[in-house]
This record gives C-alpha cells, structure tokens and sequence, in this order.
C-alpha cells in the first residue's frame, strides 16, 4: 500500500503541526508525570509516528517509524 500524502508530508514537520483525521492515537509516554512523546498509526496507509513533546524545539518534531512489513509497499 502506498504512503498517503499526509502521511509523505508529515516527518520531520514540528510537532505543532496540525495532524490528519486519519492518524489514530497509540500511545503516550511521560517523563515525570509531563506527556512527553505520543504515537499514532495512519488508518489508511498504516504508517506509525511518534511525537516527541518536551525538549529543545528543534527536537519536538514528528519522527516516522515505519510500516509494519505486511502493509509495505
């Protein structure tokens, strides 16, 4: 299955940014009670992001994790 265009779009781009309908929330990890990192898979392409919340701004970005091996294209 192909990578959506949001999906395409979305590593890298600071965390701030406005997410799709389409991701579903997998998770959040806290550091010290603070929520600190999210992930979340796309439903329509199955692509999995984490979201890393806390730190310097240039390290609150998203970060692709990849594609389970039965959903790459």
């Amino acid at each position: 299955m192909p990578l959506c265009e949001s999906c395409s779009d979305l590593n890298g781009r600071p965390s701030v940014a406005r997410i799709g309908e389409g991701l579903a929330l997998l998770g959040v990890g806290d550091l010290c009670g603070v929520p600190a990192v999210e992930h979340y898979r796309c439903m329509a392409c199955g692509m999995t992001f984490s979201r890393v919340l806390i730190g310097k701004s240039s390290d609150c970005v998203w970060h692709s994790l990849g594609r389970p091996e039965s959903q790459r294209a």
